[in-house]
Parts: C-alpha cells; sequence; structure tokens
C-alpha cells in the first residue's frame, strides 16, 4: 500500500516528487531597500492561467499533511520538533526601551506564543504563510496562518520576491476572482529546508515520503498475511485407493467439505473414513521475515527525520550515545530557532517598528533553559569563580550571569554591586596609600661592608618586628639589592612573556616589553621608587595591551568576542606588584643563603584584602629551600624573613 492508497487519494503523477532546483544565485530579501544587482537568474516554473498565478509548488502539500493527520509516527515527530522549538519560550530585548515596550504590547495582543505554534508546524509539514494584518499605512492587525496547499510565490527573473497569491478555485476550471493578492510586507514566509534558490522549502515531511510509503506497503503485506495465515490452515484429502481400487470422492462431497471448514470453530472435531485425510500447513514464523525489513525502514526515517531514537522510545542505548543523540537534535532545533527569529524580527517586528517610526532593532531571543541546565550552569558559574588566579573584571562578569541564572533581581544587584563597588574602591585607595611592606633593613643606615658572620645573626621570634636593621645585625642593604637586581637579570619572566605570536596578540609581553619591564623593576629596587612610581613608568614606557584569555594554545572567543581577562589600564599595577613580590622575596632568599641562613618564615600582610591562603600561611617556618611559592597569587603582598639561631 503506497502513500496515495493509504490516504484514499486519487492517483498522482510520480512527477510530484520531484522538483529540479537549479543553484544558479541565492534569492534576493526584497524587504531590504538597498538591493543588491546581481546578474544571476533563477529557473521559474511558473504557473500561467490568464493571470500569473506564482511559482508551482515542489510537492504537492496534500500528501504531507495527509502524513501528519494520518500517519502517528510523523505526527509525533512533527509534534516533537515543535514542543523542543518552543518549549524553552521566548523573550525581546532592545537597547531601545520605547521599542520594547511596543513589541512586548503587540505580542500579547496577537498571542503570538499560539501563532508562532502553528505557524512552525504549518512550516515544517509544508511551508509556513503568516499573513501580517492591515495595509502598509496602518499598524499591524494581528497575524493569520495561510494554508500553504493555496498559496504561491511570485518572483521575478532573478529571484526577488514580487508578492504572494491565494488561489482556492480548481484548475480544471480556473477562477480568476477567486485569486487573493498579498504584497511582500504582508506575508511572512517560513521555509525550512530550502535548496539553492528554490521559492519554498521542503520542510521535513518530505524527504521521507519515499521511506514511509515502503514501510506502509510492507506493513500492509504483513498484515495481510498474518490475517490470512494467523492459525495453522487444515488441508484435507478425500478418496484415495482400497484393493487396487481408485475410489474418487464426489463434487458434492468436496463442496460439503469446504463449506464445514468455511464455518470452523474451536468447537468442532470431526469422525471420518479411512480414505479421508486431515493434515495442518505450517507456514513458519511469517511476521520473522518482516522483521529486518521493517526494521531498517523505521531506521531509515529516524535517520530522515533526524529525531534521536530514544526520544521517540525505539531505542535502548546507554546514556553517553543518548547524549550525544541529544546533542545533535538540539543543535538543529537550534538552527531553526535561527530561522525562525531571523523572520520574525525582519518580517513581524521591523513593520510594527516601522508604522511607529522607531529605528531600532528589537531581538527576538529563545528562552529559558531547563532546571537541570540551570543547576549545570550554577554549578559550572560557581567553580570558576573559586578559580585563585581569576580576574575581578571576570568575576564581575560571571556574577551577572549567575543573578540571571538565578533569576534573581537585576535591578537590585546591579545597586547593591554599586555600594559595593564603591566600598571596595575607598578600600582599594587606603591600601594603595599603604606602603608595601618595609623589605628586612630597606630603612637602615648603611651597614658595614664586611659580611656578618653566622655567629653575629640574632634569634628572631617575633615577627611583628622585622622592620629595621636590628633585625639581622650587619644586613646590608645594598647587598641585598644587588641580588634582586641580579635575579631579575637572570630570571625570563615566563610568565608573563610571549612565547608564540598568538600569545603576543593576547597581550602577553614580547621580548622588547620583558626587558623594558626588567630595566624599570632594576631602576625600582635601586633607586627606591615607590610602586606608584613604578606602575607608572610601566604604563607609560611598556606599551600594554588588554590580557585576552586563552586555552589549548587560542584565544577564547564568546558570541564573536575575545574573553577579556584584565584590560589595559589595570595591568601595570597588577604586573608591578606581583613581580615586585616575586623578584623581591627571590632577592631576598638568594642573600639569605649567601649568609648562611637555613630558615625563613612566611609574613602576610594583614588587613581585609589578605586571602585565606596567604593568612593561612602567616608565621609559619620553613627550610628555604623548601616553601610554598611566592607570590601565591597576582597582587600577593606576602614576604619572608630570616630565622637564625646562635651557635
Amino acid at each position: 500500500m503506497g502513500i496515495k492508497e493509504f490516504f484514499g487519494m486519487r492517483k498522482i503523477s510520480e512527477d510530484i516528487f520531484e522538483y529540479d532546483a537549479q543553484v544558479i544565485t541565492n534569492k534576493l530579501d526584497t524587504t531590504t531597500s538597498d538591493k543588491p544587482n546581481f546578474k544571476g537568474e533563477v529557473k521559474s516554473n511558473t504557473i500561467k492561467f490568464p493571470v500569473e498565478l506564482g511559482e508551482e509548488h515542489p510537492f504537492d502539500f496534500a500528501i504531507t499533511e495527509g502524513l501528519y493527520k494520518n500517519f502517528g509516527f510523523s505526527t509525533g515527530v512533527v509534534d516533537k520538533y515543535v514542543d523542543y522549538i518552543m518549549g524553552p519560550g521566548y523573550w525581546v530585548s532592545s537597547d531601545d526601551e520605547k521599542a520594547l515596550a511596543i513589541i512586548e504590547t503587540f505580542n500579547q495582543d496577537v498571542e503570538i506564543d499560539t501563532v508562532l505554534r502553528g505557524w512552525i508546524k504549518e512550516a515544517l509539514v509544508k511551508n509556513g504563510f503568516l499573513e501580517i494584518g492591515g495595509k502598509k499605512d496602518e499598524p499591524p492587525k494581528g497575524l493569520k496562518i495561510l494554508d500553504s496547499k493555496y498559496m504561491y510565490v511570485k518572483r521575478d527573473k532573478k529571484g526577488s520576491v514580487k508578492g504572494f497569491n491565494q488561489y482556492r478555485g480548481g484548475f480544471d476550471k480556473f477562477a480568476k476572482e477567486k485569486i487573493i493578492s498579498f504584497e511582500p510586507y504582508q506575508i511572512a514566509h517560513l521555509s525550512f529546508n530550502k535548496i539553492g534558490d528554490m521559492p519554498y522549502g521542503l520542510g521535513i515531511m518530505y524527504p521521507a515520503i519515499n521511506t514511509i510509503n515502503n514501510l506502509l506497503q510492507n506493513e500492509k503485506d504483513l498484515h495481510m498475511l498474518m490475517n490470512r495465515k494467523a492459525n495453522s490452515p487444515y488441508h484435507i484429502k478425500l478418496g484415495g485407493i482400497v484393493g487396487g481400487r481408485y475410489l474418487k470422492p464426489s463434487a458434492a462431497a468436496i463442496t460439503k467439505w469446504g463449506g464445514d471448514l468455511s464455518w470452523l470453530t474451536n468447537k468442532h472435531e470431526w469422525v471420518t473414513d479411512a480414505l479421508t485425510e486431515i493434515k495442518t500447513v505450517d507456514f513458519g514464523n511469517i511476521g520473522e521475515k518482516f522483521n529486518e525489513v521493517l526494521k531498517y525502514d523505521k531506521e531509515m526515517l529516524m535517520y530522515t527525520f533526524q529525531v534521536p531514537s530514544v526520544l521517540m522510545g525505539t531505542a535502548n542505548v546507554n546514556e553517553g550515545i543518548a547524549k550525544v543523540q541529544m546533542d545533535g537534535f538540539e543543535r538543529r532545533i537550534t538552527s531553526f530557532q535561527a530561522e525562525i527569529e531571523k523572520i520574525v524580527e525582519q518580517k513581524i517586528y521591523k513593520r510594527v517598528l516601522d508604522y511607529n517610526k522607531i529605528d531600532a532593532h528589537v531581538e527576538f531571543n529563545w528562552g529559558r533553559p531547563s532546571n537541570a541546565e540551570r543547576y549545570e550552569r550554577i554549578d559550572r558559574l560557581a567553580n570558576i569563580m573559586k578559580t585563585p588566579t581569576i580576574s575581578m573584571s571576570l568575576v564581575k562578569l560571571l556574577e551577572v550571569d549567575l543573578v540571571k541564572t538565578l533569576e534573581l533581581d537585576e535591578d537590585e544587584y546591579i545597586k547593591l554591586s554599586g555600594e559595593e563597588d564603591k566600598q571596595k574602591e575607598e578600600e582599594r585607595k587606603r591600601e594603595q596609600e599603604r606602603p608595601q611592606p618595609l623589605i628586612p633593613g630597606q630603612n637602615a643606615k648603611p651597614a658595614p661592608a664586611k659580611r656578618p658572620t653566622r655567629e653575629s645573626l640574632t634569634v628572631i621570634e617575633d615577627t611583628n618586628k622585622y622592620k629595621q636593621i636590628h633585625e639581622w645585625l650587619g644586613f646590608n642593604y645594598k647587598e641585598y639589592v644587588k641580588s634582586i637586581e641580579s635575579f631579575i637579570d637572570e630570571d625570563t619572566f615566563e610568565l608573563i612573556k610571549a612565547s608564540t605570536v598568538l600569545e603576543a596578540t593576547a597581550g602577553k609581553l614580547t621580548e622588547s616589553q620583558v626587558t623594558t619591564f626588567k630595566g624599570i623593576l632594576k631602576n625600582g629596587f635601586k633607586k627606591g621608587d615607590s610602586i606608584n612610581d613604578m606602575i607608572s613608568k610601566v604604563d607609560s614606557k611598556v606599551g600594554l595591551k588588554d590580557l585576552l584569555k586563552m586555552e589549548d594554545g587560542q584565544i577564547v572567543k564568546k558570541d564573536g568576542k575575545s574573553v577579556l581577562v584584565r584590560s589595559k589600564e589595570t595591568r601595570g599595577a597588577l604586573l608591578v606588584r606581583t613581580e615586585v613580590t616575586r623578584t623581591a622575596n627571590a632577592g631576598a632568599i638568594n642573600h639569605f643563603k649567601e649568609g648562611g641562613v637555613k630558615k625563613i618564615r612566611w609574613v602576610a600582610s594583614a588587613g581585609t584584602r589578605t586571602c585565606p591562603i596567604c593568612a593561612s600561611l602567616d608565621g609559619n617556618v620553613y627550610e628555604i629551600d623548601d616553601h610554598p611559592a611566592i607570590p601565591v597569587h597576582p597582587m600577593c603582598r606576602c614576604m619572608v624573613v630570616p630565622v637564625s639561631e646562635l651557635k
């Protein structure tokens, strides 16, 4: 049984299942005011009666409509698509508050969510034609779904849409008065699965027609055999040879047996003579012969419709495969949503805004994630925000995302965040005005040129006293600074230096920038510059750029834009404070070793901004070659001091 027989339809020539699509040029969008002047032409299969009706349909839309209405598998597939496209809901956004208010009111007035469901279903099955009510100089007066079986697209030879015609009359006797014409601005045409310059889309049903045809025919054959052979039929033999003589049954006897068999029930029993033989005919498992064929047809349907088999309940697969299938299906849904939102914005919203003389763009967005997706995103955001090296600018962006995901009041968050930022800025200024923790002996008078012996060192216990020259008798500050300068000269500054051109593009320092930066640090230690002096010199001489996020050797992008880690305006302070701490402590440790020191004590700069990790390290004593890396994190203010014992 074919599709036409399945629907009880008249015989239709097979050429309706073929469409000659010449790919010559992309179809021009006549909704734009600046039309590109293309040379390429399109092939038109125009229906011409007394007047030009429009482009011929690529297939009989009544067939795919009948499939949706009568073939349950197709009904389930189309409904699944509609549910997944519309399920998340929608919302609109715009930088223009007036435009946003007008569109939101329009959406409520026309009940656009209900209209969208029917329009999308029509486009999936056939083609979606949506009438936007009213004249061009009038406000749009609602939205109405039109049956695509009666809608025709009119194009010029370049492929530009000139308009649309609706014709509900018959073709055996053409009725000109039954043509209703529409201007391009009055129709929003949603066409899925276009090929080349086709005026119509193929939807998701038409590509599956041949497979459905085969499936229906095989199912019909199977059921026919099962109906006929559901029970083992009898074969009754009458007559035989007795004593060398053939005894032939009469025609009446054979007819009587045939009549008895036609009324056979489970209560029938027979007593026969020796010349009557009753046997059953075994046809085997007839249904098993069709199983593989039907299985193949159903698999081909799943491939054609591109719906996960687990979603339709036709497969039992492991969780990993199911996730892969669902991921692919959701990508396909996203592609459909992109087509829908483009037409809604350009054909419907634009007309509403043009009437109100508003030159703004309103974005149609597909909506709310599921609870499982929201929880997964919240968990992922929380883990990222725990990263010790994350920049504050990125934390701020993540906080905004988290507020939206939790569906909290964004205005209240902005208000509270502004107050918090103000407090942090005041604290930052106070902290910036405070001097860095003093390096041992930094403010001391010049020490004797002779390096002290181990016996001349005192035992130090109170970390709060590590501020003056008496902390370390005989300490030579100039020699200590030389140790820092030596470390700066020898160190390669790998953490901030670019090793590839892409890293330099992402904002890491080039070789020449690192050389300039090292010179500023050396002169700063030598001349006793303040941190702010060093920052000012770095900002003016190094030529810092914005620092961009990188993963796996590539710059990370979101929505087509590179993800910012830290702006160039704040990088100077970050680099100077971090590298001053690193080089000063590295120079100090080298200098301590030269003096015979074996142990060091960790000193954290106490304050409200001291991180939990640094606070936990404060006061700990370590072997000079076995201690945590310092700095612990960017902008770290910790330092190490010597611990010595008299002998």
